[in-house]
């Protein structure tokens, strides 16, 4: 499983990086455009909308991976070890159940999207909604990840 979480980690950094370099590029183009040209172009809204989304999608499961995510330390650092070893078990798996709830949805949701088309760029709607799928993808993967080093940390007699 890791060197699949490993190229999954790759491919969402490479996708991170490339629809927030989109989505700069039509908040930069809409701003150019807003103020040295007679009129801006219809589609940079929705576009930087889509690449923001899609931005989004690709790194939720990177900022789970690393631990980016709000927590409650104050709670969580008066605890025991055994008790906070507890609570981390109980929020991957729950992590996990959501997520796989989730994907289940995004799937539909993204299937759905073929029926519809975007209003100024006219492409399917599948398009922006399979955010939400990569987003639920990456972040079930990494949960799952998270999951396992439990109960390899335990086979190990840690």
């Amino acid at each position: 499983m890791r060197p699949f979480v490993k190229y999954v980690g790759v491919a969402l950094k490479w996708g991170t990086l490339l629809s927030t370099l989109g989505f700069v590029g039509c908040i930069l183009l809409q701003i150019f455009a807003r103020l040295l040209l007679p009129t801006a172009p219809s589609w940079t809204e929705e576009a930087a909308r889509l690449f923001f989304i899609i931005a989004i999608g690709f790194s939720a499961g990177l900022a789970l991976r690393s631990g980016e995510y709000v927590n409650f330390d104050f709670f969580y650092d008066r605890m025991s070890l055994p008790w906070q070893r507890r609570i981390s078990f109980i929020i991957d798996l729950l992590t996990v159940v959501l997520f796989a709830i989730f994907t289940f949805f995004a799937v539909q949701f993204t299937l759905m999207g073929w029926a519809e088309s975007s209003p100024s760029l006219k492409f399917p709607m599948a398009i922006p909604f399979a955010g939400m799928l990569i987003m639920g993808l990456s972040l079930l993967v990494y949960a799952v990840d998270r999951l396992r080093k439990y109960f390899t940390a335990n086979a190990a007699g840690q």
